[in-house]
């Protein structure tokens, strides 16, 4: 029987609200956790072990299992003590690193490109394996969240799995960094302008995560309309198309979703480069044409 869903704690908002993350969150139990890996590999083995483009963002539209797990009451209810009675999700990315792996992810603030209206946002990591500093697990810095957007460069790092390659140029602190360690089945918390990057993977051992980037439906998203999933409350503004929940894995119905709202991310980081044209941006649309990103998101 599932565990009936926590409400933060008042230690755990303080935590958020101090040092702009909650880690680690009690979600799934153990048996449910290796559940989830054992899913994640199945179904990594028909991208040959690795999550391509389509398999990396909103998951939730081609597996009905990871779509099950963003709406599960234990994910869900937490967030209403931070964002409120009414959620969507915006957007989940699924984030994999084999067994040494050098892929790596930059420092960098998630609100610094979603282009929304408030910085009511906030992005749940749910860990579908073990996540440790041994395997790269996510780290954050403490408190930056208190500070503005930082200005993010378009780098050339060939191991950064930002499709964008945007980065931060900052040295933090060691003793501000905190490793957001987690089994599989916790979760961790963080707002959308708290630094956070991880590391690369030189263990034996696979890391994946689950990231769903939740806001109430007052904010808005700048650009082409896109689409949401409400999974708590009501919609009253209407700011976005509503995704159905897939009925099965690779439900024809939801797959057709998942192409449009691809599509539409396409097009959202074209009209953004529209927006603010200049040499790292120029630099940036050759590189996605020549490595193929922008066809695969179109496909």
């Amino acid at each position: 029987m599932t565990a009936a869903p926590a409400r933060l704690t008042p230690a755990q908002l303080a935590q958020f609200a101090t040092h702009g993350f909650i880690s680690p969150v009690e979600a799934l139990s153990a048996v449910e956790g290796a559940e989830c890996e054992r899913r994640l590999v199945a179904a990594l083995a028909a991208t040959g072990g690795h999550a391509d483009v389509r398999m990396r963002n909103n998951p939730h539209l081609l597996l009905r299992w990871m779509n099950d797990l963003m709406r599960d009451p234990r994910v869900v209810e937490p967030m209403a003590d931070l964002l409120g009675p009414n959620l969507l999700v915006l957007r989940t990315a699924l984030f994999v690193k084999v067994p040494h792996d050098h892929g790596t992810i930059a420092w960098h603030q998630d609100l610094a490109y979603w282009e929304l209206s408030s910085d009511r946002s906030i992005t749940v990591w749910l860990a579908l394996t073990d996540s440790t500093p041994e395997n790269g697990c996510v780290r954050v810095v403490a408190g930056s969240h208190h500070g503005p957007l930082l200005d993010h460069r378009l780098g050339r790092d060939q191991y950064n799995r930002l499709v964008r390659g945007q980065l931060v140029d900052i040295h933090p602190p060691p003793e501000r960094v905190v490793d957001l360690e987690l089994r599989a089945g916790q979760l961790s918390v963080h707002h959308g302008r708290l630094l956070h990057s991880s590391p690369a993977n030189p263990s034996p051992r696979l890391r994946a995560g689950l990231a769903v980037r939740f806001v109430s439906p007052d904010v808005r998203q700048g650009g082409p309309r896109g689409s949401a999933t409400l999974v708590r409350g009501v919609d009253t503004y209407g700011y976005y198309d509503h995704e159905p929940v897939p009925r099965f894995d690779g439900d024809p119905i939801a797959r057709a979703w998942h192409r449009r709202s691809l599509r539409r991310y396409a097009t959202h980081v074209l009209w953004q480069i529209v927006r603010h044209p200049g040499r790292d941006h120029l630099a940036l649309l050759a590189r996605l044409a020549m490595r193929g990103g922008f066809r695969a998101l179109w496909r």
